[in-house]
């Protein structure tokens, strides 16, 4: 249940950790100019074959498992039946059938709530979040409410929408309808 503490607690941790990110941090040469060397130069067939075979070498040994793997093994760990899962997780089982048919991508906030359904914090949170293409930033005020959650075990999805309601964020997902 979320607490005016919590919601103390909440603020507390967001002033704490939440850096604002400029351009500038990103992309420092950004204003001075630094993107003028873009583009100039050709490589040759033979230097872009071979950067072609060392790509293609880096990307077979760096591959990770993609999400509907990683999170069938997260499943099973757990000893979570499917219907389980997607009932948890307030995701429709059309959506829950496609991303694990297809290999598609989830969005985010799928992806997040999956991580809550299944009550994953630290690494586990962090590979189910890569294993998508995602990350949790510190320049966001919604994924530290995010952070926040599953670093204090805060995994009922009513709870997490009440606590980014308090933050000012938009909410993670709706509830189902009785009949799913």
């Amino acid at each position: 249940m979320v607490t005016d503490t919590l919601i103390d607690e909440l603020k507390r941790f967001i002033k704490e950790y939440y850096r604002f990110v400029s351009l500038p941090d990103i992309f420092p040469t950004a204003l001075g100019g630094g993107f003028a060397e873009i583009g100039k130069g050709v490589m040759p067939d033979r230097e872009l074959d071979q950067v072609s075979r060392l790509l293609s070498g880096f990307v077979k040994e760096k591959r990770r498992p993609d999400f509907a793997h990683t999170l069938n093994s997260l499943r099973e760990e757990r000893g979570l039946e499917a219907a389980e899962l997607y009932k948890a997780a307030w995701v429709d089982k059309r959506v829950y059938s496609k991303l694990m048919a297809s290999g598609g991508r989830p969005s985010k906030d799928t992806v997040l709530q999956f991580a809550f359904a299944l009550k994953l914090g630290g690494a586990d949170l962090a590979v189910l979040l890569q294993s998508a293409g995602f990350a949790l930033s510190d320049s966001s005020m919604r994924d530290l409410v995010f952070r926040f959650c599953a670093e204090r075990g805060i995994f009922d999805l009513h709870d997490v929408n009440a606590l980014l309601l308090a933050a000012g964020q938009k909410l993670l997902c709706k509830e189902p309808a009785e009949d799913q």
